[in-house]
């Protein structure tokens, strides 16, 4: 008896559904299809996505090792320019007039000029002065 119960309850079960089938039938399977190319358009945005992180991760890559690359050129040019400037900086030091040679030929001139001695001889002086501190230094 449970058979000839379930029987025309499945009976009427399968024609529910080919009714469904019948009258929605065409919508579902409408929607189906749009689900389906949703689905699709958000697989192929996520391999996007994919594609263009790693880009973006290479060209950091990139541009840092730029970076460091500029880094080390400045510090380079720097250490560069500091070698320079202390190797001016000593040449200054050894060719200038040392302050006491120099305050030693304005008290010989100032001497010369109290005298009266001409301008020539003082002159001439003073590069006997000068010639000796060179000879002196050498």
């Amino acid at each position: 008896m449970a058979n000839s119960q379930t029987s025309p309850q499945g009976n009427q079960s399968q024609e529910v559904d080919r009714v469904r089938d019948i009258l929605f039938g065409p919508q579902l399977r409408d929607y189906e299809q749009r689900f389906e190319a949703v689905h699709r358009d958000l697989e192929r945005l996520q391999d996007e996505i994919d594609h263009l992180t790693d880009q973006l991760r290479t060209q950091g890559a990139d541009h840092q090792k730029q970076q460091q690359k500029l880094h080390r050129e400045m510090r380079q040019g720097d250490d560069q320019l500091r070698a320079e400037l202390r190797q001016a900086a000593q040449q200054l030091m050894t060719e200038k007039v040392d302050r006491v040679d120099l305050g030693q030929l304005f008290i010989e001139l100032g001497t010369h000029l109290k005298k009266g001695v001409p301008i020539a001889d003082v002159l001439k002086d003073l590069q006997a002065i000068e010639l000796g501190n060179n000879k002196d230094q050498e």
